[in-house]
């Protein structure tokens, strides 16, 4: 359905009237004024007669390719019309503007027809979204103080000019119709991780701004077009970053995967450094993913376990690897002194360890053997010089295991059994070594 705005021919009248501030000009132009309502006729097409401050904003028809709601017909003539383009441009020649020239004619309307009165009519569209559409925000201060209200709509129109908020907070809640529905609008927007939490605090000072911040700055930092300026506003009001979202990453985890070193380092207070998500992911395991030095470092200095290892069995260290952060695994080697070995590596180190071990638990049979042999004639050489290859591997067993490197890891009963026999053999070789020792001091002397 096609929308035509009727532009009465009464216009000219009150445009006169305004103008030369003749009230019986401006009298009459109202009192003749048509019904201002929609018709819809049976073409298809709906007529619509506005109240007269409408108008103004726009101060004459506009042509057909003009972007509007509606398309303009002037019931007056061209004499009105040059009547009108002539009082614009001698205005305009003294220094006003559009909107100064709009506003100065609704002062003048003020006094015969109130901008609250004709705010009240029922039309398409809204006095305030039409002044808003127009730009025109010192006439939409001026319609407020007069007494104009607001739909639910308009507020959250207007709350998106950010320059205007503060000089439009004023009017919150005195001049909102629709306060319930607002408030439940600006609720979920907030929610959604929006701009919105002063204006909900304006319309519902008693709202629980907690819980609705922690939801809002999890909202927002989870949106793939967050900003970082859009996350610290929320910190400023109280957010703190620890609400989880379903699968148990908390914004704090969101904030650092996206790489705002800012909002994490005013966060980090708040935050519990053990917490994983359901992946087993920390906040380190994102600073990785993130491939942000400056945040793992930071991250790291603050005390966050670089051990722990997500559901893959991968820690830190082990997830730059994977993802082939060289630079990152170089400033946890150069930084921290952390390494890892790989899953073959640490088989390796295991193996390695174990394999000492059982040598030293071989060595005392061998001993025994070449002990109990009457025809070796060299056992004490033998025995001392087994002991020695003895502890020399235990020795590098022990060290290998308690090596940063060595895997944490849950090792088989089997080997736990072969360290304790490891040990076992190495006490009796050493014992044995003591009696050969005394004995062939004894025989010296």
């Amino acid at each position: 359905m096609e929308n035509v705005l009727i532009w009465p021919k009464e216009y000219p009248l009150l445009i006169k009237g305004l103008v030369e501030q003749n009230g019986a000009y401006i009298l009459d132009a109202l009192e003749a004024w048509p019904a201002c309502q929609s018709t819809n006729e049976d073409d298809g097409v709906c007529t619509t007669v506005l109240p007269p401050i409408y108008y103004l904003s726009w101060l004459t028809p506009l042509e057909p390719f003009e972007e509007c709601y509606f398309q303009h017909i002037s019931e007056f003539d061209e004499a009105a019309q040059h009547y009108i383009n002539a009082m614009k441009s001698h205005f305009y020649e003294n220094d006003y503007t559009p909107e100064t020239l709009v506003l100065m004619l609704c002062q003048r309307l003020e006094q015969y027809a109130s901008a609250f009165a004709q705010s009240a009519v029922k039309t398409p569209i809204t006095l305030i979204r039409q002044l808003f559409n127009r730009r025109y925000f010192t006439v939409i201060e001026h319609v407020l103080s007069q007494g104009a209200k607001m739909s639910a709509d308009d507020v959250l129109v207007l709350w998106t000019e950010v320059d205007f908020r503060e000089r439009f907070s004023g009017f919150i809640p005195d001049s909102v119709t629709e306060l319930e529905q607002l408030t439940e609008l600006a609720a979920e927007k907030v929610a959604l991780g929006e701009d919105y939490f002063t204006l909900l605090k304006l319309v519902s000072p008693d709202v629980d701004s907690a819980s609705l911040l922690e939801q809002a700055l999890l909202a927002h930092l989870s949106h793939e077009s967050a900003k970082q300026t859009m996350a610290k506003r929320f910190i400023e009001q109280g957010a703190t970053g620890t609400l989880a979202d379903e699968n148990g990453k908390t914004a704090f985890m969101w904030a650092t995967e996206k790489g705002y070193v800012n909002v994490v380092e005013t966060l980090l207070e708040h935050q519990d450094k053990t917490i994983q998500d359901i992946k087993g992911n920390t906040a380190l395991h994102y600073a990785v993913l993130a491939e942000n030095e400056p945040l793992l470092v930071l991250l790291l200095k603050q005390g966050f376990d670089y051990r722990v290892r997500n559901n893959d069995g991968l820690s830190c260290y082990r997830l730059a690897v994977s993802i082939k952060a060289d630079s990152l695994v170089k400033c946890l080697e150069r930084e921290f002194g952390i390494k890892e070995l790989s899953p073959e590596g640490q088989f390796d180190r295991v193996k390695k360890v174990h394999l000492l071990h059982a040598i030293v638990t071989l060595l005392l049979p061998m001993q025994l053997f070449f002990f109990f042999d009457d025809s070796i004639a060299i056992k004490s050489e033998l025995t001392l010089s087994f002991t020695l290859v003895a502890i020399l591997c235990f020795f590098f067993a022990t060290s290998l295991k308690r090596c940063a490197l060595y895997p944490h890891l849950r090792h088989p009963w089997g080997l736990f059994l072969l360290r304790l026999f490891s040990l076992f053999s190495l006490i009796a070789q050493v014992g044995l070594a003591s009696i050969v020792a005394l004995a062939t001091l004894s025989e010296l002397v």
